[in-house]
């Protein structure tokens, strides 16, 4: 299952952190889900004015949204990075499973024993 921050995350991606456009299908395809789910999603996302939507002509972030997506997409990267240094199997998947779930004092405990441990 898929939260909101994997959207942003994934759309922030998409986007080039923002700064492009992309759609519906594009978004659904990166998470492997349906186009119906994304779009369910997506709307939401824009009644939280978290993304910005010109009909037929895609979408992008907000500000808002965009400050969600960049801090949603370094946590998952400081995950994989930690998990690979550990030498977990598939820290890609493992990292995507966590992320959304660890709150960011847990983050920035790891943060601090792990990262700033070395």
């Amino acid at each position: 299952m898929n939260t909101r921050e994997d959207y942003l995350s994934a759309i922030y991606s998409l986007t080039e952190g923002g700064d492009q456009k992309t759609t519906t299908s594009e978004v659904s395809e990166e998470l492997d889900i349906s186009d119906a789910s994304a779009s369910e999603t997506i709307q939401k996302l824009e009644e939280d004015n978290l993304v910005c939507r010109a009909p037929y002509k895609g979408f992008t972030l907000s500000p808002a949204g965009k400050n969600r997506g960049k801090k949603a997409k370094e946590k998952f990267e400081e995950l994989k990075d930690i998990f690979e240094e550990l030498g977990v199997n598939n820290p890609v998947k493992e990292a995507k499973k966590v992320e959304s779930s660890m709150s960011e004092e847990v983050m920035e405990k790891l943060r601090e024993e792990i990262i700033g441990g070395n």
